[in-house]
């Protein structure tokens, strides 16, 4: 199964800082492999989510998006049906129940998404953690719409979206003084974004906290910012899965 091949990789993947005890065979690594990357979703999720797919894949309505990151793949038109939008755009399944278990962990504690899209990330995380305080941060306004519906119609109190540029909306965030201990970035996926938002999240982070980005492989780009932001001295533990990065900052 792809899981467990995905189980397999990760021992090459990962990058451990061994002055901190955090080494591939240290106990915060095999509690994440066995919590986070081995563990099911509920079926109740997968139903919950799988219902959402359906819907959106049947809605043909046309909405401008005024996209401010690195553009859409597959059209240079700012109008788009929802449902390709939905269809191109959302987490796959596979990423999804990873980052289902990993908010998991995170449960009563800050999490920050950066790109909402129709919110479909940011339902397996709110199902993961349903006491957490969700803030999702969408740039443009017609998605930002949909997302709020969807997560009214399921009953998602715990998710506030806000509008408009990464880097605005981070800023008045850092005044708020919400400091998340779970940070997902999936948005603008050009080089130097990703690299500015990193180190924003990081100076809002809270103790033992996480930062995940997908696309990690969209371009060149993106890639050279994962690996610059892997580097990162303050890092204790990287873990790319090829889709998706994650780095860990641990206290002692």
């Amino acid at each position: 199964m792809i899981y467990t091949r995905m189980v397999r990789l990760l021992k090459y993947f990962i990058v451990s800082r061994h002055r901190k005890g955090h080494g591939i065979h240290s106990p915060f690594v095999f509690e994440l492999i066995n919590n986070v990357f081995r563990s099911k979703i509920p079926s109740e999720v997968t139903n919950t989510i799988s219902s959402l797919r359906k819907d959106l894949a049947g809605n043909k309505s046309i909405i401008s998006v005024n996209d401010l990151g690195a553009g859409s793949a597959y059209t240079s038109s700012s109008l788009r049906k929802v449902s390709d939008i939905s269809s191109r755009s959302s987490i796959r399944n596979r990423y999804a129940r990873v980052l289902y278990n990993i908010a998991r962990q995170y449960d009563e504690r800050n999490i920050l998404e950066l790109g909402t899209s129709v919110g479909i990330s940011t339902m397996f995380i709110a199902l993961g953690a349903p006491r957490s305080n969700i803030i999702s941060i969408e740039g443009c306004d017609n998605l930002a719409e949909i997302a709020r519906d969807n997560f009214f119609k399921y009953n998602l109190g715990n998710i506030n979206v806000i509008t408009g540029d990464f880097d605005e909306q981070l800023q008045y965030i850092r005044k708020t003084g919400f400091n998340p201990s779970m940070v997902f970035i999936d948005g603008n996926h050009r080089k130097e974004p990703v690299i500015r938002y990193f180190y924003t999240c990081k100076g809002l982070i809270a103790p033992d906290s996480v930062i995940i980005f997908d696309d990690i492989n969209y371009s060149s780009g993106t890639n050279m910012a994962w690996n610059e932001i892997k580097r990162d001295p303050e890092v204790s533990v990287s873990i790319d899965i090829f889709q998706m990065g994650f780095v860990f900052f641990r206290g002692g």
